[in-house]
């Protein structure tokens, strides 16, 4: 038996979530409609002898009030600050405990639009908004920089695998995916495969 991928997990997740309006005028569509019904033809329905009746069960709901947020000492998001639901903007907060950042971690450029500078730019900025937040962000020590159009996507694999087994006490990885989908996906599935 094989694992589903990414994408096949990511297509059940959108086919199984409908919102409640849609799921309710499904279930009501099927209900109402005798020819999509035959639920004695069944025959898990007829295995387990279940009975299935045709009317909806409706059982009465309430809406849970927002939890409290308690970022730090100075800030705490409550539901009594009047802010749109589920909309906050505190991005000058520090968090309460926040986890530093492992020592040894790794920087992986797999991008062709983005060369070393602009990964240092991009590392001076996530390091700014970490320092801001409490958080230490230590430069990587392991910076590696593939082009996805010169190396295959084993290639590319091989070399993350081999680097992993040289740096065996590097467990945290920020890699920059290429811009182009069909090539991103497929070596983000491998990737995430590799590190697990």
């Amino acid at each position: 038996m094989t694992k589903i991928t990414d994408e096949q997990r990511a297509m059940l997740c959108l086919k199984s979530s409908l919102p409640p309006p849609d799921c309710y005028q499904s279930i009501k569509e099927i209900r109402q409609n005798p020819n999509q019904q035959c639920f004695e033809d069944d025959p898990f329905v007829a295995a387990w002898n279940f009975n299935v009746t045709k009317d909806m069960l409706t059982i009465p709901a309430r809406v849970i009030p927002m939890p409290d947020v308690i970022c730090n000492k100075e800030c705490k998001v409550t539901h009594k600050q009047g802010t749109k639901r589920g909309v906050w903007n505190h991005s000058k907060t520090k968090f309460y405990k926040p986890t530093d950042f492992p020592l040894v971690w790794a920087l992986i450029n797999l991008s062709s639009s983005m060369d070393r500078e602009a990964c240092k730019a991009f590392y001076d900025e996530l390091s700014h908004v970490a320092f801001e937040r409490g958080i230490q962000c230590p430069v990587p020590l392991i910076y590696e920089q593939y082009d996805v159009q010169t190396y295959s996507k084993e290639q590319i694999i091989d070399e993350l695998r081999e680097m992993m087994e040289q740096n065996a006490d590097c467990k945290f990885f920020i890699v920059i995916l290429p811009k182009d989908k069909a090539i991103r996906d497929p070596i983000y599935g491998d990737i995430k495969e590799l590190v697990r």
